[in-house]
């Protein structure tokens, strides 16, 4: 996001600067057409870089994450991650409370609310804990780390962390995962669809 926001701003400059050199209140088309050009290579760049990024956290161990993300004990400049002060603040239309101790989830918004049996990691494992917000959808994740295991209708709410269905229901109310938060196939979709309706900026996943 704050690449393109900053793609966005080179653009403007450099449309600013053709139409500075040609003396004129209205830049040329080919200004025009070289600013597109150089946006779209960049843009390219951004997207590669993106996706390396989000290889590299799919990778990452829970300290490489935090080292990647820059969040460490009693920092103040958290990513998306929300001060522990905030976790009963009513600003967000959906609120989803994920509970290691009693492997369970509940979601909160406008409609009502709905609970559910999940797994989070297994021993030899771990499962992120605190507030996050803006989680990332993917309506098919697969895991370049386990084998390319199918993590449908996930909800990526730190680095490579999300809430996704799991063909392992069997496990479901025990801690069964390599980090993530499974729910099951059916779950999965109906979290996926009211996140989607109401929006990942109004969306916000408390693990503890």
């Amino acid at each position: 996001m704050f690449r393109l926001f900053s793609l966005s701003l080179v653009i403007l400059s450099m449309a600013s600067l053709a139409q500075a050199k040609s003396h004129s209140p209205v830049a040329s088309v080919a200004d025009v057409s070289n600013v597109a050009n150089k946006y779209e290579k960049a843009r390219a760049a951004a997207l590669a870089q993106s996706q390396n990024e989000m290889e590299m956290m799919d990778l990452a161990t829970p300290s490489e994450l935090e080292s990647l993300w820059g969040i460490f004990p009693g920092s103040n400049s958290e990513m998306n991650r929300e001060n522990p002060s905030n976790l009963y603040s009513s600003q967000y239309d959906v609120e989803i409370d994920v509970s290691i101790a009693y492997q369970s989830l509940t979601i909160s918004y406008p409609g009502g609310s709905y609970s559910t049996k999940i797994s989070s990691a297994r021993r030899g494992y771990h499962t992120v804990t605190g507030c996050f917000t803006h989680p990332h959808l993917e309506l098919m994740h697969y895991s370049s780390k386990y084998e390319n295991s199918p993590m449908p209708h996930s909800m990526f709410f730190y680095g490579g962390y999300a809430i996704h269905g799991t063909l392992e229901e069997s496990q479901l109310g025990r801690p069964a995962s390599h980090g993530c938060v499974r729910v099951s196939r059916s779950d999965a979709g109906y979290l996926y669809g009211i996140v989607e309706e109401y929006g990942s900026a109004h969306t916000r996943i408390c693990v503890h």
